[in-house]
């Protein structure tokens, strides 16, 4: 049999970087290149207490969402079951079509039709439509290549496209304008920054793709031995996306602090990075931004397309079809619901996500305290976060 060390050569370890890089842009997408923008922007000289606050919501819950479904194995259901069956089966539903074809993904085609809007003005969102939902079809049509793909081939293209635009974006960068609104408001405006990525939401949805292929060549092992194993190999992953993760929105929360200030009024938001491009590097920034947010939200499309499709053909047609019309209806509905806009999507998202946060939050702490402390009680923390999350909205 096999020994840890005997698995753990190079090979295994260049799998973990790129399974690293593969989490990084599955979380990397229209929401991650918008929402620090618009936190840097509005936070001028407090940036730092902004940016605090978009780690927390933005790093530092979906990586404790990354922990807690590691202890199950990456099965949502499991992760789920615990609050009772009616309840995890609205809550994965509200999950999967939150992440998929009612939120995220409508929101990733609006912000890539934007970027390429200024070079083909002709181009409607209707039509672009159509067409990413039929790139993004054949990309995904085969998914068990998808991890291999988005870490191996487009994530090193988006980090560099990135690289290029914030350090060039940082040197002889205008300066900061004071902020009027104290610290604290701009650290609440980072955590709710953070929330309109929807990463929480998505590590529980990423974790079903990245752990069974972390979890590859692991069955000679002894089941103790590939539980150690697989925990390592999830712990340098998500190492590695958590640290991506917080340089990209240093980056592009202080390029928009000194730079969003002297942007044009009245900008839609997904338009603000092609216009800092410009504005840093002038025509060829602006296709380097274009190129940024094209990757950027084709990676993380690919992965949900993944996730939904496969929510549909498990739990809707309870695996009586293939892989195929799940995935087309899928992309159908998302094209369908991209054409309210980016603004739009965002509109109806964001008190669903100020209610929901919470109550997950709470129900990955207790299930990992489950775990190690056996500790118990679930159902009613969960129900009483999400309740004072909804009162909470609805008076303010």
């Amino acid at each position: 049999m096999s020994t840890v060390s005997e698995i753990e050569e190079p090979d295994q370890r260049s799998g973990i970087i790129s399974t690293g890089l593969a989490l990084f842009s599955m979380f990397f997408g229209a929401g991650n290149l918008v929402f620090p923008l618009l936190v840097g922007q509005e936070a001028g000289s407090h940036t730092p207490w902004a940016l605090m606050g978009l780690s927390l919501s933005a790093v530092g819950f979906p990586l404790l969402g990354l922990v807690a479904m590691m202890f199950y194995g990456g099965n949502l259901r499991l992760f789920l079951a615990r609050l009772g069956k009616m309840p995890a089966f609205i809550l994965l539903f509200i999950l999967q079509v939150s992440m998929g074809p009612l939120g995220c993904m409508p929101r990733l085609i609006t912000l890539m039709h934007a970027s390429l809007k200024p070079y083909f003005p002709e181009l409607t969102l209707l039509v672009f439509s159509i067409l990413a939902a039929a790139i993004i079809f054949a990309l995904t049509v085969r998914p068990q290549k998808v991890v291999d793909l988005l870490g191996v081939i487009l994530t090193p293209l988006l980090l560099l496209t990135l690289a290029i635009l914030i350090v060039v974006g940082l040197i002889d960068a205008p300066a900061i304008q004071p902020s009027v609104a104290g610290a604290s408001h701009h650290f609440m405006e980072g955590v709710k920054g953070g929330y309109q990525t929807m990463d929480l939401l998505g590590s529980l949805l990423f974790a079903t793709v990245v752990m069974p292929h972390l979890a590859r060549g692991l069955s000679r092992l002894s089941p103790d031995q590939s539980k150690k194993l697989l925990r390592n190999r999830i712990i340098g992953a998500s190492a590695i996306a958590t640290v991506l993760l917080m340089a990209t929105y240093m980056g592009l929360c202080w390029i928009s602090a000194h730079h969003g200030w002297t942007l044009p009024a009245g900008l839609l938001p997904e338009e603000k990075l092609h216009a800092i491009a410009v504005k840093i590097l002038g025509p060829f920034g602006g296709a380097i931004a274009s190129t940024a947010v094209i990757l950027a939200c084709l990676t993380t499309a690919i992965s949900l397309a993944t996730v939904f499709s496969d929510y549909l053909r498990v739990d809707v047609f309870q695996k009586k079809t293939g892989s195929v019309l799940p995935l087309a209806l899928t992309l159908g509905g998302t094209a369908a619901v991209a054409n309210l806009g980016f603004t739009g999507i965002v509109r109806f998202m964001g008190p669903l996500l100020e209610i929901l946060y919470p109550g997950i939050i709470v129900l990955c702490l207790l299930n990992i305290a489950h775990h190690y402390y056996q500790v118990k009680p679930l159902r009613v923390p969960v129900f009483i976060a999400l309740a004072v999350a909804a009162i909470s909205f609805c008076i303010s």
